[in-house]
């Protein structure tokens, strides 16, 4: 068994190593990373001997992490960032905001006209031009699953149930509805079935009685093409709805149940805010408040 210590130079490997994985294989990480494949292999060559183990399988059947892989991706990903932290931290304490700031969002956010997402970006971006921004978009399961990782530091869904897990600041009320395509011929809503989307709207009609289940769908992209199909009902935002519906008109079912969606700001409840994650959490309270003093 191979006991060499980990030395500076290994860090670069785990770094190469650590985006070949990220990005799901040597394709993309050669354009990301600005590398050749040989030399991206070198250096995984280089940390597996280093470490003993096969961090990896590459080959005709794709890129695919093995078990040891998958314990150093995570032990390297918690060690580089708690190297990076140290510039930022240092900073800090000279009243100089830097890193990085992630922030993971719900597909079609922008599409409500509540959401000032964009404005606080801005206000942020002005007031900490040495943080970088990065901002990744989820459907809720992926966002939830980022945020229990840590993928991202701050997360803007919908508040379907407290967990004590996170923190949540209020942002605004997003409004759903079940929606028919107008040129569907069964407007009665006999022989209609309800588009599943793993959601829990979706499960609620579903327990009413009112709809069978009906094709399965991932993503609002994916129940919008089957409602507009003209066979099908759906739960979709009114932003959402009413954003498509110059070219695939749109119309809510009679009595439709109307749910409301809390969408907030979610961050980690087990660690304090960073000085970053706080300012822009302040600048999105600070743009919501506005416009709600505004109406």
């Amino acid at each position: 068994m191979n006991n060499k210590t980990l030395t500076e130079k290994d860090l670069k490997s785990l770094r190469i190593f650590s985006s070949v994985a990220q990005a799901g294989g040597f394709t993309l990480a050669e354009k990301n990373l600005n590398m050749s494949k040989a030399t991206i292999s070198r250096h995984i060559r280089e940390i597996e001997e280093k470490l003993g183990v096969h961090l990896c399988e590459r080959g005709p059947s794709g890129f695919k992490l093995t078990p040891s892989g998958i314990l150093v991706i995570e032990k390297a990903t918690s060690a580089l960032k708690a190297l990076d932290a140290i510039k930022t931290d240092v900073d800090a304490l000279q009243g100089i905001l830097s890193g990085t700031l992630v922030i993971g969002v719900v597909e079609h956010i922008l599409a409500d006209p509540l959401c000032h997402l964009s404005t606080a970006l801005s206000h942020f971006q002005k007031a900490a031009p040495n943080v970088k921004l990065e901002l990744l978009i989820f459907n809720h399961n992926q966002l939830n699953k980022a945020l229990r990782d840590r993928a991202i530091q701050i997360g803007i869904r919908g508040q379907y149930h407290e967990n004590k897990n996170f923190r949540y600041q209020f942002l605004f009320i997003e409004k759903h509805k079940l929606y028919i395509s107008s040129a569907n011929q069964y407007k009665d809503n006999k022989n209609l079935t309800l588009v599943y989307r793993r959601h829990p709207f979706t499960e609620s009609i579903l327990a009413s009685g009112q709809f069978a289940k009906g094709p399965d769908a991932a993503g609002l992209e994916a129940v919008a093409a089957f409602i507009t199909s003209g066979h099908y009902v759906g739960i979709l935002p009114e932003n959402y709805a009413a954003h498509i519906n110059s070219r695939y008109p749109l119309e809510a079912v009679h009595d439709t149940p109307v749910f409301s969606n809390r969408i907030c700001a979610i961050t980690d409840a087990s660690k304090p805010l960073s000085q970053s994650e706080a300012l822009f959490l302040e600048f999105l309270s600070q743009t919501e408040n506005k416009e709600s003093l505004m109406k």
